[in-house]
């Protein structure tokens, strides 16, 4: 009977949680601006030539894996839609494989508290499941990663423990690949749990102490170096550029790039706001909760009320030893750092909270409290939305209806487009047109021939800015603009033609 009604709710969860992100994706309010749009155009050229990297990295001349690429490439053999995209690439990995991964958590989290943990993730983080973004995917990597360690790093090493943590390494190896600032954290967080695992966790000898680690250290190692094969074989026919570039990033201590980022105290503070978004509370509030919660634990060990099995030890030992990698590493570095650089540290925070609510008993109640509040927040904004649709300028509902305006208004006349934005390139563009019209509208305004009629794409920016931009791409003396749009989101487009011979 408690596994039908654990069973029931799950589902009437998932359904209500599943609800917005798919009416999200099936309306285009999903964002596509200049890595989504890219990545897609890559896959797309990836169904004729296949290509062994992925997109272009924080490092100058250094690239992502392919894996995030091939992957966009399965769902464009099916469909072009960004839409089908978004479901693929975001809303199967987070509302069907998230859950079943962390479900396999429950030989050492009750069953509940395992939905509260990925009801609270997708409330807190509803973007990762409609988002066309590499580094997104890789807290799903981590998780899968995490689960294959320590459901056998109790074990004696054996054949298949150790098969185990190979297999470990493979997925935090296509982890690296998608997300390297975090998965690089990962990396050295894994090892160094080998190492106080071995010191800690295992009661024998310091020779076996040795060569547990070694094992392991081997395994994971071996899975991890296996996914950079792609990457292996194009340094091999392209001189080994990318080594050279990794090199000597390392020998600078990461000192390529002459821009700052984030102070050390925003590095600390975003780490903990990871904390404070899964909970959806102000950020102090959080820190409070947290530190009540550690006090709790540490009292009811204290008292002997509570125990940890291995595996808790296990995981505990992994979450301290992720926390000194991620801040040794970002504070040392001398290349920026970026929040988007704590994409998957989220995972430490859900696991964390998973031993809390296991161990503090009146912890679960209040959970399930703040659950019901949350879905009830959730359903009301969701309907209000409904009832008031307002797109975005950078969603993709809001660039395609433009897209289809100026093909539908240009028929079959040549035209060219320049669209106001920070990247410069437009992809967004050249990918919708490509799709929508079969036409290749250059995304490098460098590039581009005015040629029949003009389509300028202006967002709502300050006025002298976007006179300006018009004024250089098309210039009054020589254009006149003979025809306009007021979008919804104050994008505003104009239609310009040539009055004046350009020579």
């Amino acid at each position: 009977m408690r596994k039908n009604i654990f069973w029931l709710m799950g589902i009437l969860l998932w359904i209500l949680l599943a609800i917005p992100s798919l009416y999200s994706i099936s309306t285009g309010a999903i964002p596509f601006w200049y890595d989504p749009a890219r990545d897609m155009l890559s896959a797309w050229g990836n169904l004729t030539k296949l290509t062994l990297i992925g997109p272009t990295s924080g490092i100058p001349g250094f690239f992502y894996g392919p894996y995030w690429i091939w992957l966009l490439s399965f769902s464009l053999l099916i469909s072009k839609d960004p839409r089908f995209t978004s479901f693929v690439a975001a809303f199967v990995p987070y509302m069907i494989l998230f859950p079943i991964v962390l479900y396999q958590f429950r030989r050492y989290f009750p069953k509940d508290i395992l939905l509260i943990l990925w009801a609270l993730f997708i409330l807190g983080f509803k973007f990762y499941s409609i988002f066309i973004w590499n580094p997104y995917i890789s807290l799903l990597l981590f998780l899968l990663s995490i689960y294959l360690v320590l459901s056998w790093i109790s074990q004696v090493e054996t054949s298949k423990s150790l098969k185990r943590i190979f297999l470990a390494g493979i997925i935090a190896g296509l982890a690296l690949n998608v997300n390297m600032s975090f998965g690089s954290v990962f990396i050295l967080s894994l090892i160094i749990f080998f190492v106080l695992s071995s010191i800690f966790l295992i009661n024998a000898s310091f020779r076996t102490k040795l060569k547990a680690f070694l094992l392991r250290f081997a395994s994971f190692l071996a899975g991890t170096i296996l996914t950079f094969l792609p990457f292996l074989i194009f340094e091999l026919r392209h001189g080994f550029v990318q080594t050279k570039i990794a090199l000597k990033a390392l020998v600078s201590g990461g000192g390529i790039i002459g821009i700052s980022g984030m102070s050390k105290a925003e590095i600390v503070k975003s780490f903990f706001t990871r904390w404070a978004q899964l909970l959806q509370l102000p950020f102090n509030l959080s820190l409070i909760i947290l530190a009540i919660l550690v006090v709790l634990l540490v009292l009811l060990l204290l008292k002997k009320k509570i125990s940890f099995s291995l595996f808790h030890k296990s995981l505990i030992l992994l979450i301290i030893s992720i926390a000194i990698s991620c801040f040794a590493l970002y504070l040392s570095v001398k290349n920026p750092i970026w929040d988007y650089h704590f994409i998957g540290v989220e995972v430490i925070w859900i696991l964390l909270l998973g031993i809390f609510l296991t161990k503090i008993p009146f912890a679960k109640f209040f959970a399930y409290c703040w659950i019901a509040i949350l879905i009830a927040i959730s359903i009301i904004v969701f309907l209000k939305n409904i009832d008031t649709p307002n797109p975005t300028a950078n969603s993709l509902a809001a660039k395609e209806k433009i897209a289809k305006i100026i093909i539908n208004d240009a028929g079959d006349k040549n035209y060219s487009v320049y669209a106001y934005n920070p990247s410069i390139y437009s992809y967004d563009y050249f990918y919708l047109s490509k799709w929508l019209a079969k036409k290749d509208v250059s995304y490098d305004p460098g590039l581009t021939k005015r040629e029949g009629y003009v389509y300028l794409i202006l967002p709502a920016e300050k006025k002298a800015l976007i006179e300006d931009f018009i004024n250089y791409r098309t210039p009054s003396k020589l254009y006149r603009t003979i025809r306009s749009w007021n979008m919804p989101d104050k994008t505003l487009v104009l239609k310009r033609i040539v009055t004046l011979s350009e020579n």
